[in-house]
């Protein structure tokens, strides 16, 4: 039975059907798979460092954050000593995250990200209106297909772990499944403008970039050419910056 289109992201279950919970409610997946990818970073430091990541030092698990504090948001540099602890507890041993050094960093880095401003989350229309002045060239295509499928609900996360082979486009909807335990399903409905519809912006860039398979939000290079990387999810917080801005500067991400 084909899944009924609806208006904006929801999870569906295996009948088909939207679920009464909201996409952002199945973390636990995510985090494991954030955590993994924190340790596989740690690991790969400490090697090029000629020092043990398990079980680790604190003063080894202090300068893998300090090195990492002006490049990192507290809740990633956060995320990354939860995963650290994560590990070493599920190898029974004590964390070394609990070092009074570690946490000096953690506190520290805490502190500068509340002194920071930050601007108020953009709004779905203006969301939509940075995407349909966007321009058409690949950059734009891209950038377009992204801002309105953040409109529609989903999340940067979602938006950059997104591949090819996970796309349904039906005639009213565009269904995407994101892995998970359990799988769930998100069906994203056609918008009634074409310049503003999520799934037309969608089809637009995979048909102008060529993609067919893999990730489906890649970099693009100076040059104009499409690579094979996916975006980051730094990568979404510069399309922001780039579109909220009244210029489009050249600038690609």
């Amino acid at each position: 039975m084909e899944t009924q289109p609806i208006a904006g992201p929801f999870l569906l279950s295996e009948d088909g059907r939207p679920k009464a919970s909201a996409l952002g409610r199945s973390r636990a997946p995510e985090t494991a798979r954030l955590y993994r990818a924190d340790w596989a970073t740690f690991a790969a430091w400490c090697d090029e460092a000629g020092v043990a990541a398990l079980p680790a030092a604190p003063a080894t698990v202090a300068s893998f954050l300090g090195a990492a504090a002006a490049r990192l948001s507290a809740g990633a540099l956060g995320r990354r000593a939860a995963a650290i602890a994560d590990q070493h507890r599920r190898s029974g041993l004590a964390s070394p995250a609990a070092d009074p050094a570690v946490r000096a960093i953690l506190r520290a880095t805490r502190r500068a990200a509340r002194g920071a401003r930050r601007a108020p989350p953009l709004r779905p229309a203006q969301l939509v209106r940075m995407a349909t002045a966007c321009p058409g060239d690949l950059t734009g295509l891209r950038d377009r297909a992204l801002l309105l499928l953040m409109a529609a609900g989903l999340g940067r996360l979602a938006l950059v772990g997104l591949d090819v082979e996970r796309l349904r486009f039906t005639p009213a909807a565009v269904e995407l499944t994101f892995r998970g335990d359990p799988v769930c399903q998100v069906a994203i409905a056609c918008g009634a403008h074409p310049s503003a519809c999520p799934v037309q912006a969608l089809r637009d860039w995979l048909g102008a970039s060529d993609t067919r398979f893999g990730p489906v939000f890649r970099k693009i290079d100076r040059w104009g050419n499409v690579e094979h990387r996916r975006l980051g999810a730094d990568a979404m917080r510069l399309v922001l910056a780039r579109r909220s801005s009244r210029r489009d500067r050249k600038a690609h991400a």
